[in-house]
């Protein structure tokens, strides 16, 4: 009562502030209020959280529980990108068994680029599951805190609870064992729900909600349980993760991308709000690869001290009148002296920088655009050495072929140039060597990386071209499946340069790490064979 007796006379202004300092001032903007009669979603895209009168109307009180529970979701739990979308992939694979069997649905994207509406209502639950999970774990975690956080927590769900039967609308099956597993697990004066799935959710979430690893098999697990439910009013909204809220997200790495397909990085990516596609699925598994500037160190001499003077030693080298100062007579090797040098390092200076152009290969034999496959590694190498000579100040260039090509001239644009390196033709293997030529004789001493199956079928026709290409540039070529490659075709390509074969696809991406490495420390990477 004494709490409520303070909150009489408020501002939400004012309310704001002191959640802020409550939770030791998270850097977040001020709420902003809307006009009157617009519904709010009280997260807008940069974690600016936005009211309208009726949500003044509720009180002081629920504001501050309001502020409160999004702060905590901000600093705890989803928090971050990355563990928003584990969350998203554990809800997804908890909900995969209430799929539904059509066929159909399997594609992420049907063929005019839309999402089917069995999918995008699979998305939505998904992402309503991930609130539910980061609303009990925050909440719980504000429960513990202290009493007063408690009579927060707990008024917003009395306030739910109240609104079952009024005004014909009854809580949905979903709410109530939600409220049901709530009372027994805080041991709240909340509705019981006698329904099974509430001691479900007991043993799920006996572990407590402390230990972050097991948050997405919990999370898994409540899908699972909850998913044949319809939904309610909880969950509903964005999901609140840090840079979903602050509007950075697609500038943040989904770094579980590396243990995903395609698709599941679609799906992922859906849950949270974001658009997923083939470009991010491969620039965000590319964080985890390092290519390190290898700057070679310039040495300069310089004298360090004195030394004998012997007969063997050049006459140049005498140093007449250091030595006549400390005797009148020049005895060799007794009164006769030299400097002696000593090579210091400088700091490393960077060497040129050579544009880059990639040639990849996206023919049949190449296999798609899936997890594990040429094709994935091929393209997963170049983005990494594009985005490294792209740090490194250099201009790239690059050729998509297979029967047709797609190619972009030089340019800064590195977002321009991954859109060419994701498409996949998926016909028969013709080089571009003309393009090849052009692009290489406009930049005279650029790397050339050529990553194929060597399943070249029009080679000699265009040999002429790709071998001024080489002349122009520094050319190397990654060889994958050795088995059945055209051995005519690899022997020819490797007169023009540097060739590398690749027996194990794993290797694809460290031998491009280390040609780039050395590429672009100054280093001559061309060994003859």
């Amino acid at each position: 009562m004494a709490l409520r007796r303070r909150m009489e006379s408020w501002d939400w202004i004012e309310i704001w502030q002191r959640s802020r300092q409550s939770w030791h001032w998270p850097l977040l903007p001020p709420p902003v209020l809307r006009e009157e009669g617009i519904s709010s979603s009280f997260v807008s895209p940069n974690y600016q959280i936005a009211l309208n009168q009726q949500d003044l109307e509720l009180g002081p009180l629920y504001l501050e529980s309001l502020f409160d529970h999004l702060i905590v979701q901000y600093i705890f739990c989803p928090r971050s990108l990355e563990n928003a979308g584990l969350l998203a992939l554990a809800a997804l694979k908890g909900l995969g068994h209430h799929l539904p069997s059509d066929p159909a649905y399997a594609p992420a994207y049907t063929p005019a680029g839309k999402i089917s509406l069995d999918r995008a209502a699979h998305i939505l639950s998904a992402r309503r599951m991930v609130n539910i999970f980061s609303d009990i774990v925050s909440d719980s975690f504000r429960l513990e805190r202290s009493g007063r956080d408690e009579e927060l927590v707990l008024m917003g769900y009395r306030r739910l609870a109240d609104r079952d039967g009024q005004a014909g609308c009854p809580l949905m099956p979903m709410d109530r064992v939600i409220l049901g597993f709530l009372r027994a697990f805080w041991g709240a004066d909340l509705p019981p729900c006698p329904l099974p799935e509430v001691e479900h959710l007991l043993r799920v979430f006996s572990p407590g909600i402390r230990d972050r690893s097991l948050w997405p098999r919990q999370c898994q697990e409540m899908a699972r349980i909850l998913g044949a439910f319809e939904p309610g009013v909880l969950g509903q909204g964005p999901v609140r993760a840090q840079e979903i809220l602050n509007g950075s997200a697609d500038a943040v790495p989904l770094l579980c991308a590396s243990g995903l397909d395609a698709g599941e990085y679609e799906e992922a990516r859906e849950v949270l709000g974001q658009r997923g596609d083939l470009k991010r699925w491969y620039r965000d598994q590319s964080y985890f690869i390092e290519i390190r500037e290898l700057p070679r160190a310039r040495y300069e001499t310089c004298p360090s001290d004195y030394t004998k003077w012997r007969l063997t030693d050049p006459f140049s080298d005498l140093d007449m009148s250091y030595s006549l100062s400390l005797s009148p007579y020049l005895i060799p090797g007794v009164s006769t002296y030299r400097k002696r040098h000593q090579s210091n390092p400088l700091i490393p200076g960077r060497a040129g920088v050579p544009d880059l152009l990639v040639v990849l290969d996206s023919s049949r034999s190449m296999e798609g655009p899936r997890k594990g496959t040429r094709t994935h590694k091929a393209t997963l190498a170049a983005f990494k050495a594009c985005q490294f000579a792209h740090s490194m100040g250099a201009e790239l260039a690059a050729i998509n072929f297979s029967e047709s090509y797609h190619s972009i001239g030089w340019t800064r644009d590195l977002n321009a140039v991954e859109d060419v390196l994701v498409e996949f033709f998926c016909t028969r293997t013709h080089i571009p060597g003309n393009r090849i030529r052009e692009l290489a004789w406009a930049r005279p001493g650029c790397l050339i990386l050529c990553i194929t199956d060597t399943h070249i079928q029009n080679l000699y026709q265009e040999w002429e071209e790709i071998k001024k290409a080489a002349e122009a540039g520094s050319f190397v070529l990654f060889s994958i499946d050795p088995a059945y490659r055209d051995k005519h075709v690899e022997e020819a390509l490797s007169s023009l340069g540097q060739v590398y074969h690749i027996r194990q696809l794993d290797d694809l991406i460290s031998l491009v790490v280390e040609v780039s490495e050395r590429a672009y420390s100054g280093e001559s990477f061309i060994i003859s064979q």
